[in-house]
């Protein structure tokens, strides 16, 4: 009897400390999780998709292992383009893993990119049925991502990614949202890449063309920030706008042969929605300098505009096997394919001869 009753004692003295203990085990377990040091505990949807095999697996401190084998399954899905379960995936998948950025941008660019693509052009489906896959998809895309953004404040890539997709020109965008992603990426890392991205969206977006250039101007303040063509173009553009000569054409691209060659790039990404005051002035007149021939002159033709054949050959482009019509080529891409080659050719070779 003695044995019995001290057995009662012990396990009612176990059961008090473990009730007197919970609240300090509770607190304690919430600030690890706060500071990333415990994951957060498992849902009940993903404990129901993992079924309970893998739950067993995933309770016994094996979350990792059993996120990176839902990992491998999701590359299955990927591979038969089954957007549907390489959603479910990854859902699941970040359950296990919140911390691991890699899932989130996996996860993310499937979604918002390659399902898009691939419903651009899916056979059996309507076009209109198309439009609202892909829509559906890049919007899934943008959820999941933000997701991550909001479950990881702490790591700036994360809103570097979410600003990346929104600011794609191939894409639907967002600009608004970019500019606030890389803003507070910005702000938690000070990386400058991310106060050049900044400064790229912001100038995009004509109603903030002012505040553009403050920050133009303070992104010009870091020398290393001018190595790069695309803010050099971007300064030169708001320069121009604004009204003022801050910088000569050399001190921005570093020569006028440079000045014309990066101008000339930029001017093609008008389509991207980039500022170009002041560019087709300065490529007119720079080409008048190094007499590019008018057949090699960048603004021959807008950068928009079709051709069914090339404009320099006069023969016809060949046939598109999809449709049966002659295939049909914007200006943009024709002369990147060739005459923009020759024209740096022939800048160099006049620039030598001076």
């Amino acid at each position: 009897m003695n044995t019995l009753r001290n057995l009662s004692v012990v396990l009612a003295v176990i059961v008090l400390t473990g009730f007197a203990r919970r609240p300090f085990d509770d607190s304690l377990s919430e600030s690890m999780r706060e500071r990333n040091l415990l994951p957060p505990p498992i849902g009940i949807d993903t404990r129901e998709e993992l079924g309970q095999t893998a739950l067993a697996i995933a309770l016994g401190g094996l979350r990792p292992l059993m996120a990176a084998m839902l990992n491998i399954q999701a590359h299955t899905h990927w591979e038969e383009q089954d957007w549907h379960e390489l959603e479910r995936s990854y859902q699941t998948i970040v359950s296990l893993q919140p911390r691991l950025r890699y899932y989130w941008d996996t996860g993310s660019w499937h979604l918002y990119s390659n399902a898009y693509a691939d419903y651009s052009d899916k056979p059996g489906l309507s076009k209109g049925r198309r439009s609202r896959k892909q829509k559906e998809f890049f919007e899934k895309g943008i959820a999941f991502l933000e997701r991550g953004v909001a479950q990881n404040p702490e790591d700036w890539r994360l809103c570097q990614l979410l600003g990346n997709a929104l600011s794609t020109s191939w894409r639907p965008q967002n600009l608004e949202r970019a500019v606030e992603c890389f803003s507070q990426g910005y702000s938690e890392s000070g990386a400058p890449r991310l106060q050049r991205s900044f400064v790229y969206s912001l100038a995009r977006i004509p109603e903030r063309k002012q505040e553009a250039w403050r920050q133009c101007r303070d992104m010009w303040k870091t020398e290393g920030n001018r190595r790069y063509n695309t803010p050099q173009t971007i300064f030169f553009a708001l320069q121009s706008w604004a009204g003022e000569k801050s910088y000569s054409m050399e001190e921005i691209f570093g020569s006028p042969r440079q000045a014309l060659q990066k101008l000339t790039d930029y001017w093609f990404r008008q389509v991207e929605g980039f500022p170009m005051d002041g560019v087709a002035e300065a490529i007119d007149t720079l080409c008048s300098e190094f007499e590019v021939p008018k057949n090699l002159h960048p603004l021959a033709f807008p950068p928009e505009k079709t051709f069914s054949h090339d404009p320099f050959t006069r023969k016809p482009h060949p046939i598109n096997p999809r449709t049966g019509e002659p295939r049909e080529k914007k200006w943009l891409s024709i002369w990147m394919n060739r005459p923009r080659d020759t024209f740096r050719t022939h800048l160099r070779m006049t620039e030598a001869q001076r």
